[in-house]
Order: structure tokens, then sequence, then C-alpha cells
């Protein structure tokens, strides 16, 4: 999953606005499948919440910061994870192990 991606589908959605899949999707001609694995990884990370159960509707939450500031503070603080030229996350080194030691 791209962050270019990511970020379109994070910037297209409102504040306190509600949408299915298919709303983001024409909206960004995109097809349904990629802008719902975007949804289900907002919805994972808590950058959006889905409003029912039944159906796929999701709400972006402004609580905290957009995935892509996000991102970019964890490559401020580890400083070792590595992007490709998509924006896709392509290496992050064993940052849990140097932590642990200075513990």
């Amino acid at each position: 999953m791209a962050f270019d991606m990511i970020d379109r589908v994070w910037s297209a959605m409102e504040d306190d606005e509600l949408y299915s899949p298919s709303d983001l999707a024409n909206n960004l001609e995109q097809p349904v499948e990629e802008v719902t694995r975007v949804l289900e990884f907002l919805k994972k990370y808590k950058f959006a919440e889905q409003v029912t159960k039944r159906e796929m509707i999701f709400r972006k939450l402004t609580s905290g910061p957009s995935p892509v500031d996000a991102l970019r503070v964890l490559q401020m603080l580890l400083g070792d994870i590595r992007v490709d030229h998509r924006g896709r996350i392509a290496n992050v080194s064993n940052t849990s192990r140097r932590y642990n030691a200075s513990t």
C-alpha cells in the first residue's frame, strides 16, 4: 500500500462526514478494493473509524495527526526507516533490540 494513496483517501475525507468505500473510490477514480484496504488500514491505526457494524461506513478521526505526519515523526524518531520510491516502507531495522538494550 503506497503512502500517496493513504494520503489521497485521508485528504478526500472531510471532517465529520461519512463515507463508504465506493463513495471515495468514485470521488478519487480508484478501484474500490484499494480504497477499502486503505480504509481498513486507517481504521486499524485509529486514523478513521467504522461507524456502523453492518455496513462499511467510515469517518475520519481528527483528534490526532494525519497518517503522513505520523510517518514523518516515526522517520525522525527511528532514523532508519527506509521508504522506497513509491512511498512504501522498504525496510525497518530491528529497533526494538536497540531500545530494549538501553533500558
